[in-house]
């Protein structure tokens, strides 16, 4: 019965916030919001960027803000466009995750070497695998034919889509590395002194990071049936609506592990950008209701944190 009752209560929350937001908007558009394929729809766009946020999770969580994982997806999507066209899917899948690991590895090694702001070295990040995917893509068109579509479409994408997230929890909820990231991102200076290695746990956070990017460009790009090189701070725009993602699932992991949480965050801004633009809401108007609800967002976070803190605080 108590386990009964734990999973009603962890399903409660896991919809509480795209199940309000997708509300709101059933009332005002029923004929758009109210339908099975407007829901099948959102979900199956939610799964690309549910990906993108599992993989920067633990990054994250460690303190680390990598907005270059996006500009990485973008070249690793370009380069497993021109593979595809000699090796067909093998190559779009070779493509993606060969460039994953090149630029996962060289930005670990990096991280460890260079002692900078991680937010700020990884706009740098951006303009270089920009350019670089702008080189590499020169006048071709990366366009996939549909017969190399299939891994963006259901059941691949669906598959591809649990088997990350199976992957997440156990790292997550079972894993050392999990736990060193949650204590580096607590606290640096006692975890270090616990004997956590930073250089090695951020590291190795930031090269999953690459790799799930990676599997993402993959369902990305045979979902669209293609790609294009987006140089400067262009590809950035991908990288958001994974992070605030991960700022809703952290919002709510004290109910629902935050594998599940992302996923909730994910659908929430999915939601919320139909249903924008089902009102026929200007572009700009739209990225400033994305702002002010991750704003709102980010301040129940802090708030909730502090009563926490203080909290833990009265019982010390």
């Amino acid at each position: 019965m108590q386990k009964i009752k734990q999973f009603s209560k962890s399903l409660f929350f896991f919809l509480l916030i795209p199940g309000v937001v997708y509300l709101f908007f059933g009332i005002i558009k029923p004929q758009v919001f109210f339908s099975v394929n407007t829901l099948y729809s959102i979900a199956l766009s939610s799964c690309i960027t549910t990906v993108v946020g599992w993989g920067m999770s633990f990054s994250m969580t460690a303190g680390i803000i990598d907005f270059s994982v996006a500009a990485e997806r973008v070249l690793g999507a370009v380069v497993g466009v021109l593979l595809s066209r000699s090796m067909g899917i093998p190559g779009l899948v070779i493509g993606s995750i060969a460039t994953a690991i090149v630029f996962g590895i060289i930005k670990a090694l990096l991280n460890s070497a260079i002692k900078i702001s991680s937010m700020v070295i990884s706009v740098a990040y951006c303009y270089i695998i920009g350019s670089i995917g702008a080189v590499v893509q020169g006048n071709n068109p990366m366009i996939l034919t549909s017969d190399m579509c299939a891994l963006g479409q259901s059941p691949w994408i669906w598959i591809i889509f649990f088997v990350c997230g199976a992957i997440i929890y156990v790292l997550q909820r079972y894993s050392v590395f999990g736990a060193k990231c949650r204590a580096l991102g607590g606290n640096g200076k006692i975890a270090a002194n616990s004997g956590i290695s930073k250089a090695k746990t951020e590291g190795l956070a930031i090269f999953i990071a690459s790799m799930f990017v990676g599997i993402s460009g993959i369902m990305a790009t045979s979902y669209g049936a293609g790609t294009a090189a987006q140089t400067g701070l262009a590809s950035m725009g991908i990288v958001f609506p994974a992070m605030i993602g991960f700022f809703i699932g952290a919002l709510l992991q004290k109910h629902v592990n935050i594998t599940f949480g992302i996923f909730s965050g994910v659908m929430t801004m999915q939601v919320l950008a139909n249903g924008l633009v089902s009102l026929g809401i200007p572009s700009q108007l739209k990225d400033t209701a994305t702002g002010a609800f991750l704003l709102v967002l980010l301040c129940m976070t802090t708030i909730s944190g502090k009563r926490n803190a203080e909290k833990l605080r009265r019982q010390a």
